[in-house]
C-alpha cells in the first residue's frame, strides 16, 4: 500500500510540473507583446525582411539571425497563405534561411516564426515571433541586345527567356460593343479593350483579373480569359488583394455572427465574433475587407439604415474602433484599406444631404461635403466619386478631392435619373465611374487626380459595369 501511495504521489508531481511548464509557455507568449521582445525571448538578433519593410521582392528568402543556434529548427508560416511556396529551411552559421516564392505584388504579408527549444528536459519555451512586410511592384525585364567583339557587330540576344509581364489590371462591363455577343469586356486603365469573354459573372475583383459569379449557387470564380479557377464558400465582398472574400456567417439563427474570410479554394476561416446591439433586428454587413492593411469594416444595418460601425483586425478579430449612430446613416462607404469612411446623413427639407469624411481609427472628422452621394474612394483615399443629388434622385456624377472640396470632374445627366458605380485603380490615382439612366444606357469614364478624363465607348444600348 505504501508503494502504491508513493507511485501516486510521484504521478501527481509530474502532472503538476507539466501544468506549470504549460502555464509558463502561455504566460511567456502573452507577455511578449512586441516583435523586438519576442525576438529577444527567442534568442534572435534580427529577421529579414524586417518588420515594416516595403518593396520586398515577391520571391526571396526569410532569414532569422540567431545569437546561437537553437536545439530545434523553427517553423515559418505566411498569412495570407494563398499562392505562397516555401522551400526547405537550412542553416548558414547561426542564420536560418527559408526560400519563398509566389507572393503577390503590392501586398501585405504577415510572417510567423515558431521556435520550440524544449529538449525534453527542464524549462519548456515555445515562442512565436510575428512580423509583417509589404511587397513591391512586380518588376519586368526585357532582353538587351549585346554586340560581339568582331568588326561586324552582330546582335546577340540572351537565350534565357524574360519573365512574362503580369496581366494588366482590368475594368469589366457588359455591353453591345464586344466581339462576343452578350459577352463581357475588359479594358485597361488607359481605356483600351484587352479582353472579351462570354458572360461569366457579376462582380470583378479589385484588380479585374478575376470575376465572381454571385448568381449561381456554386459561387464560381473565373479568370480574365473566362476559365473557371476557383470558388468561394458563400457570399461576401472581394478583399483588396483580389485573392479572397470577407463575409458574415452564423451557425444557427440564434447563434452569434462571425466575420469570416474565404479564399478561392472554397474554404472558410473564422476571424472573430461580431456583436450587434441587443434587442434590435440589425444585421452585420462587410463594408471593407483589406488584407493589405489587415483590417475590415463591419456595419450594423436595419431597414436600409446604418446604425453602427466596427473596425476589426483580420489578424486576431479584435475590435480596433467602434462607433454608434443614434441618428442612423442613409449610406456608409469605406476606402479599400478601411482608413476613411464617408458617412451620409439624412437629407434636409430640400432633399440635400451632408456627407462626413471620417478617418479611422482616430475617429476624427477630416472633411464635410454636400450634394454628393459617395459611391467610392480612390485607392489612396484622397478622392471620392459618386452621384450628384437632385430633387428627384441622382442627376449626374462627379469626382471631388475632399481635402479642399475641389470638384475635379462632373458629368450632368440632367434630368435623367442616374445609377452611379465606382471602382478605384489598385495602387493608382484613377477612378472608373459608370453612370446609367433608367434604361441602363450610360457612360464609362476614367478620371485621374488631376481631373483628366478618358471617355470609354461602351454602348448605345444598356451596359452593366461589373463593379
Amino acid at each position: 500500500m505504501k508503494s502504491w501511495f508513493l507511485q501516486l504521489a510521484g504521478a501527481l508531481l509530474v502532472l503538476l510540473f507539466a501544468l506549470a511548464v504549460g502555464g509558463f509557455v502561455m504566460v511567456l507568449r502573452a507577455q511578449q507583446t512586441g516583435s523586438a521582445a519576442m525576438m529577444a525571448a527567442a534568442n534572435i538578433r534580427a529577421v529579414s525582411p524586417a518588420d515594416g519593410a516595403v518593396d520586398v521582392p515577391i520571391s526571396g528568402e526569410i532569414r532569422a539571425d540567431y545569437i546561437s543556434r537553437p536545439s530545434q529548427d523553427p517553423t515559418i508560416k505566411f498569412e495570407p497563405q494563398v499562392g505562397v511556396a516555401l522551400g526547405p529551411g537550412h542553416w548558414d552559421g547561426t542564420t536560418y534561411i527559408v526560400p519563398y516564392s509566389g507572393l503577390r505584388d503590392i501586398s501585405l504579408y504577415h510572417v510567423e516564426l515558431d521556435q520550440d527549444d524544449w529538449t525534453g528536459k527542464g524549462e519548456h519555451k515555445q515562442i512565436k515571433v510575428r512580423w509583417s512586410f509589404r511587397t513591391g511592384a512586380l518588376p519586368t525585364t526585357t532582353p538587351t541586345p549585346a554586340t560581339s567583339a568582331t568588326t561586324t557587330p552582330t546582335p546577340v540576344v540572351s537565350t534565357t527567356p524574360a519573365p512574362s509581364s503580369p496581366a494588366p489590371d482590368l475594368i469589366w462591363y457588359g455591353g453591345q460593343n464586344g466581339v462576343i455577343a452578350g459577352g463581357q469586356n475588359g479594358i485597361d486603365w488607359n481605356g483600351q479593350r484587352v479582353k472579351s469573354v462570354r458572360w461569366v459573372g457579376t462582380t470583378q475583383a479589385p484588380d479585374g483579373r478575376r470575376i465572381y459569379d454571385g448568381i449561381t449557387p456554386s459561387t464560381w470564380i473565373y479568370d480574365a480569359d473566362g476559365n473557371r479557377v476557383g470558388s468561394v464558400a458563400g457570399s461576401g465582398v472581394w478583399a483588396d488583394d483580389s485573392s479572397r472574400f470577407c463575409g458574415i456567417a452564423r451557425q444557427t439563427t440564434s447563434a452569434p455572427y462571425s466575420l469570416i474570410t474565404m479564399p478561392l479554394d472554397g474554404s472558410m476561416h473564422t476571424v472573430g465574433t461580431i456583436s450587434m446591439t441587443p434587442g434590435t433586428n440589425q444585421s452585420p454587413q462587410v463594408a471593407a475587407c483589406s488584407v493589405l492593411s489587415g483590417r475590415a469594416i463591419v456595419v450594423g444595418e436595419s431597414n436600409g439604415y446604418v446604425w453602427n460601425l466596427s473596425l476589426v483586425s483580420l489578424i486576431d478579430g479584435s475590435v480596433i474602433y467602434k462607433r454608434s449612430y443614434p441618428n442612423p446613416l442613409t449610406r456608409l462607404v469605406a476606402s479599400h484599406d478601411g482608413r476613411y469612411v464617408a458617412e451620409q446623413l439624412a437629407g434636409n427639407a430640400s432633399g440635400t444631404s451632408t456627407t462626413i469624411i471620417r478617418e479611422l481609427p482616430s475617429g476624427n472628422i477630416v472633411s464635410q461635403l454636400t450634394g454628393i452621394s459617395v459611391q467610392g474612394f480612390s485607392w489612396d483615399g484622397s478622392l471620392v466619386a459618386g452621384g450628384v443629388q437632385g430633387n428627384s434622385g441622382l442627376t449626374g456624377a462627379e469626382v471631388i478631392r475632399w481635402q479642399d472640396r475641389q470638384v475635379l470632374w462632373n458629368r450632368c445627366g440632367c434630368p435623367s435619373a442616374y445609377t452611379v458605380r465606382v471602382i478605384a485603380q489598385p495602387g493608382g490615382n484613377r477612378l472608373a465611374i459608370g453612370a446609367q439612366d433608367q434604361q441602363g444606357v450610360g457612360t464609362l469614364s476614367i478620371v485621374d487626380s488631376n481631373g483628366t478624363t478618358i471617355a470609354v465607348p461602351v454602348s448605345n444600348g444598356p451596359f452593366l459595369p461589373l463593379f
